[in-house]
């Protein structure tokens, strides 16, 4: 028992010893040693003493010795089963250790065990390893780019979706306005006719379904107009008027459409009148400004909102002229039905910026070729009664949004406040108002547009609807808007449909002009003028000449 013992310790100390002679895996000989056979030490040496003809444990050694350096051609050419020979547990023989003691079957397994792990290590080589990290990578990266495609398809789809997605699109041309010139009459550069075939194929498969849905749209007949619930702050305060106002049918309504027409476009043609924007070409106008277009392919019109210009009654038309938004289930027969909130949410109607969302590279064509085949219309005001309206709506009645965006700037800038309420609530109660002549500074400062563009309710026209790049078939006036709203929609053939809502009652006038203005100092009038005298001018409004002299 004592000798079985001492035998067994002697065997794993010589096992250790074998450990510490073998060179690492990755270590390399000397060239003139590289490749050379060692030679089998003697008995009487102090090293281990191998057989010449016992060839079970060179192949340990000669891996050892000739490394990865000498081998790596070999090792990449051995067999696969290579590594499953080298971790195949040795035959139960028994070996002669250096001093002559036998070295059974257990020693002689854990020897194989070591010899089995070092060989595999060496079977595997740089090349196998390299590859799979090669593999790990590409999962790596496969996993990545997927994630990614699906988020910007949840992205994308959000963007586009919320506008109705749909290749929905009509080409037949709008029924022509009687009575009118007809569109189109200045020159333009004609549009490729391969291209225009080769979009109307693409887009108006859905032709057919257009004008089904146009007839059985036709078909029930026009719903009474309820009130609506007044929850809005600002149709509380003003109210309807709903009294009924009948267009008067007069010949002289197409001979001053016509003269409205006649008279933007002449101006447009005058080199001599200039004005910010005016000689760009379409193409020139960045995709942000045409969001006030608003395209309505189930009849064929597009109509530019002009806020604080009945914006929010036409946009309630569109609405259901388009049905873009449903009542469970069901599209708005009603203008009046629509609520607030919903008629001035972006996501409700189909702008020309939307267009690159859908149809990509193809976007700036499809508009040129709506705009040459739809009916095009706006509607204007005078601009400084504009100006009044947009400051009664926005800053005398309380609106948290323009007071933080707006308001407290102005109070800061132009009143000298410097702590001023969270809340526009609290800034009313405590009187802390902006007035009439801070909004007046507020648009002259030159700074105001460096840090950001006018806001859409102060915005010049001509920068919102860009009249001397679009040939308007249609230009309506708030003055005569009972007239000019009733001679519009019998001309789009769509009177049957629906009625234009009833205006409000105390609608700013224009002769309230003096009052506002008075205490508004000469200069600062003058220089308001030169900022809104393109649309004075392309317009048709008088130069207001008593609130520019003494």
């Amino acid at each position: 028992m004592p000798q079985r013992l001492r035998g067994r310790q002697e065997g794993e100390q010589e096992l250790r010893a074998e450990r510490m002679q073998a060179p690492p895996p990755g270590w390399c000989p000397p060239r003139s040693v590289r490749g050379s056979r060692p030679r089998p030490l003697g008995a009487g040496s102090a090293g281990p003493h191998l057989p010449p003809k016992q060839d079970t444990g060179w192949p340990l050694l000669r891996s050892l010795w000739s490394g990865p350096c000498a081998a790596g051609k070999r090792l990449r050419e051995l067999p696969a089963p290579c590594c499953d020979r080298a971790a195949a547990p040795a035959s139960p023989e028994i070996f002669t250790s250096a001093r002559g003691t036998k070295r059974g079957p257990r020693e002689h397994s854990a020897r194989s065990l070591h010899e089995a792990e070092v060989r595999g290590a060496s079977c595997r080589g740089p090349t196998s390893t390299a590859r799979m990290a090669k593999a790990r990578l590409f999962r790596l990266w496969l996993v990545l780019g997927s994630v990614f495609m699906i988020l910007l398809i949840i992205v994308y789809w959000d963007n586009v979706g919320t506008a109705h997605f749909y290749l929905h699109t009509s080409f037949s041309r709008p029924h022509p306005l009687e009575g009118l010139p007809t569109a189109g009459q200045r020159e333009e550069k004609e549009l490729p006719a391969d291209m225009d075939e080769f979009l109307e194929k693409l887009l108006s498969g859905g032709a057919k379904q257009n004008v089904l849905s146009g007839k059985k749209m036709e078909q029930p007949s026009l719903l009474a107009s309820g009130r609506p619930v007044l929850s809005n702050v600002e149709e509380r305060i003003r109210g309807y008027d709903w009294s009924t106002h009948g267009a008067q049918q007069s010949p002289d309504l197409d001979r001053r459409q016509a003269e409205r027409r006649s008279v933007l476009r002449e101006l447009c043609a005058n080199a001599s009148f200039v004005f910010p924007t005016k000689e760009r070409s379409f193409d020139d106008i960045p995709n942000y400004e045409l969001n006030h277009l608003i395209v309505d392919d189930r009849h064929g019109v597009i109509y530019c909102y002009v806020p604080k210009v009945a914006c929010t009654n036409w946009k309630r038309v569109m609405i259901v002229l388009s049905e873009s938004l449903l009542d469970q289930g069901a599209p708005y027969r009603d203008p009046l039905d629509i609520p607030r909130e919903y008629v001035h949410n972006s996501s409700t109607h189909l702008t020309f910026n939307k267009f690159w969302r859908r149809y990509g590279r193809f976007s700036r064509h499809l508009m040129k070729i709506k705009l040459k085949k739809y009916t095009k219309f706006l509607f204007v005001r005078d601009p400084f009664v504009r100006l009044i309206s947009a400051f009664r709506s926005k800053f005398e009645l309380e609106n948290e949004e323009f007071y933080r965006k707006f308001a407290v700037p102005m109070l800061k800038m132009y009143s000298n406040h410097t702590s001023l309420p969270a809340s526009v609530s609290e800034a009313f109660s405590a009187g802390l108002k902006v007035s009439f002549a801070n909004f007046i500074q507020y648009l002259l400062d030159p700074h105001t547009e460096k840090l950001a563009p006018f806001n859409e309710h102060w915005r010049q026209v001509h920068r919102l609807c860009h009249p001397c790049q679009i040939d308007y078939d249609f230009v309506g006036k708030l003055e005569t808007l009972d007239q000019d709203a009733a001679q519009l929609l019998r001309l789009l053939k769509v009177d049957k449909l629906l009625h234009f809502p009833p205006s409000y009652r105390n609608r700013t006038a224009s002769s309230w002009e003096d009052d506002w203005f008075a205490k508004i100092p000469l200069a600062w009038r003058q220089q308001l003028y030169k900022l809104y005298e393109a649309d004075f001018v392309l317009f048709g409004y008088p130069k207001p000449e008593n609130l520019l002299r003494d």
